[in-house]
């Protein structure tokens, strides 16, 4: 049956019945007409507009009226928001728990590809699926060459300027791996075999990287032709969350097992295409969005219409009557938008004069959490004079880029359990602080007991406690130790660690794996051993800071920046923004002029070298409820007349300016 079979027409009771439900506000047309959509249709749905929040109103209208037992609901993303949405909007309601088990399915696409097609591949082949991690088979390659094979590998890598890590398999001929594709080293060489060699081991003992899934996936595809037709009966209504963030091999999966254009599935397809700052410069086979079959939910309720109007020249795919800003100020004394100019070659008082706007023009409870600086390119790299301000390190030399990535890992333990606690000090909840800890958990198995593989999943926590089901014992000690690293308010030193975490974390481990902590791998050794909380200093600071953030004082008032990075706080929602001017090629801030001032060339469709520098902006720009703020170099606002009328246009624009 497919879905106009599985349930009635979606009507207003439904749409009252779900704002009762979820509590929400109410709800204009454009939000009410996606609630009652039961056909293939793609969202685009700009920043704050509550996309999750209507992800999960509209599913639990499906659930409430589906009708078969083992057809279901597929919803697909690159996170587990739409999961965590319905655990938190829906998790106590009978609606809630239907969502969350058989028939529909939650994952994300890597996690769908992987137990639908890729593990039935490789079942297929005799082969047992060992883990899909990238951390993981790397370390199975190693293990198949021996030290000087390995350490020829390396080498001859590095001095072709290549990264080992980057290795993947393109084809499931895992006797031949490298066989028939473009590769540095010719066939014969030493370096061509061992990379072979390491490549076939790995994927025969069930190793594959992330990326990787998608070949067997493939493979499947090519193999079963029946495969594609037997999913869409299975799941007659697929939804995918983040569309404009879906790679080309995800969106190619994707379309060869629902295709778009066949009547019998509904494809739901939901993004901000002006937020697709990871993009590839590859076109997707199903370019996102498709205009022929397309919904705009254009208003926001973060920021206020002064921030939307900001904002809206940025949007590379033009809005249908421009960005709407919902919010409204409670004392109708909006904060100003502000331009922050400062000398080309000198940047050391730019979050001071940050801070200051911030004290003066936000209330305290308001800057207390949540307020950023921001950079479109964080990390300094091949620094020259003339890119001076390259980096947000320029901004503040303790920044450290590295804590803001999504794929960070600490180099020990100890160094994780110092930053899990700043999580903790800097957020309104456990969760950063406490996956952290996980991560490093399951590092820790695999170093002490390499052969006793746990596969990876994308949620360490979640993933620990559904291992530890049924062992009380085992739960105890798990929750003892986050416990200890997290909670207690002892300060972490190092001869507690040395006497007492270090070696309850081996034991943990080792009653994980059912193993001897005495047996544990030396490699264990060096990832338990005390390292100092790392610094992240100020002037005013005792050595307390949170790690990437900038402590404002100016007498009694003070504020805590976090600086980070665009692509990091993609998602998120600020109090107040401050994008920092950075280079790449050209300065950030400087080459988006002309949008910032409004011109009527801007208005044309721009080039592709501006496009991802106008998402990064737009995303930036649509983080904050209150404050949006830049930081600009004296020279971009020209000299004499020049400068007279860019300040103008800008002021025109909605911004003030302030010079230091």
């Amino acid at each position: 049956m497919n879905l106009n079979q599985l349930i009635n027409p979606i009507t207003d009771d439904d749409v009252e019945w779900v704002v009762g439900l979820m509590e929400l506000e109410a709800l204009d047309e454009p939000r009410r007409n996606f609630l009652k959509s039961m056909s293939t249709v793609d969202v685009s749905a700009c920043p704050g507009s509550g996309k999750t929040t209507l992800v999960v109103a509209k599913l639990a209208i499906l659930a409430r009226h589906w009708k078969s037992r083992t057809q279901g609901i597929c919803v697909l993303s690159h996170t587990n928001a739409a999961r965590e949405e319905i655990e938190h909007r829906l998790g106590g309601s009978d609606i809630g728990q239907r969502l969350l088990r058989y028939p529909h399915y939650i994952d994300t696409i890597h996690g769908f590809t992987g137990r639908f097609l890729a593990s039935p591949w490789l079942r297929s082949k005799g082969i047992a699926l060992a883990a899909i991690d990238d951390e993981l088979t790397h370390t199975a390659r190693r293990k198949a060459l021996n030290s000087w094979e390995y350490g020829g590998m390396k080498k001859a890598f590095e001095s072709a300027y290549l990264n080992i890590e980057k290795l993947r398999i393109e084809t499931v001929d895992f006797d031949n791996p490298l066989a028939g594709r473009e590769f540095h080293f010719a066939p014969h060489t030493a370096t061509y075999k061992s990379a072979s060699k390491a490549l076939s081991h790995a994927a025969k003992t069930g190793h594959f990287c992330f990326d990787e899934v998608f070949v067997l996936a493939n493979a499947l595809l090519d193999e079963e032709s029946a495969v594609p037709a037997a999913l869409r009966v299975r799941f007659p209504c697929i939804l995918v969350d983040e569309m404009q963030d879906t790679r080309h091999d995800q969106a190619s999966i994707l379309g060869r097992v629902f295709p778009r254009h066949d009547p019998d599935v509904c494809v739901i397809r939901v993004g901000d295409p002006n937020q697709e700052i990871f993009e590839e410069k590859i076109v997707l086979p199903e370019p996102f969005p498709d205009l022929t079959s397309f919904m705009e939910i254009a208003s926001s309720f973060r920021f206020s219409q002064a921030i939307a109007s900001i904002a809206n020249p940025f949007a590379y795919l033009p809005i249908t009557g421009g960005l709407v800003g919902l919010r409204r100020d409670v004392d109708n004394q909006p904060a100003p938008n502000t331009i922050i100019v400062f000398p080309d070659n000198d940047v050391s008082q730019v979050l001071d004069a940050y801070g200051r706007l911030l004290v003066e023009h936000l209330p305290a409870d308001v800057r207390k959490t949540n307020v950023f600086a921001l950079g479109a390119v964080h990390r300094l790299g091949d620094d020259k004079p003339n890119h001076y301000p390259k980096a947000v390190e320029h901004y503040w030399p303790s920044y450290q880029s590295g804590v803001n990535k999504a794929s960070f890992k600490p180099r020990t333990f100890a160094e994780g359990a110092h930053i899990a606690r700043r999580y903790l000090e800097r957020d309104a909840t456990a969760a950063s602080g406490v996956e952290l800890v996980a991560s490093c958990l399951l590092t820790l198995v695999r170093l002490a007991f390499p052969k006793e593989l746990i596969s990876a999943r994308s949620r360490h926590h979640q993933w620990l406690e559904q291992l530890m089901i049924g062992r009380a014992e085992l739960v105890a000690l798990y929750r003892e130790c986050l416990q200890r690293l997290l909670f207690d308010s002892a300060e972490l030193t190092k001869t507690v660690w040395d006497s007492t975490a270090a070696p309850a974390l081996l034991e943990l481990v080792a009653e994980m794996t059912g193993s001897d902590s005495a047996l544990a791998a030396a490699d264990a050794h060096p990832y338990l051993e005390w390292a100092h909380a790392p610094v992240a200093v100020d002037p005013g600071d005792n050595g307390s800071a949170l790690l990437n953030t900038y402590r404002f004082e100016e007498g009694m008032d003070s504020v805590h920046i976090r600086l980070s990075s665009i692509h990091a706080e993609k998602g998120k929602t600020h109090a107040a923004t401050l994008i920092l001017e950075t280079y790449n090629r050209t300065h950030f801030v400087n080459k988006l002029l002309p949008w910032l001032e409004g011109k009527a060339s801007a208005a044309k469709r721009p080039n592709e070298s501006a496009k991802k520098n106008m998402m990064l902006m737009y995303v930036g720009m649509t983080r904050p409820t209150h404050m949006l703020c830049l930081a600009m170099r004296k020279s971009s606002l020209g000299e004499g007349n020049i400068e007279v009328k860019r300040r103008a246009a800008l002021e025109q624009a909605g911004w003030s300016i302030l010079e230091i």
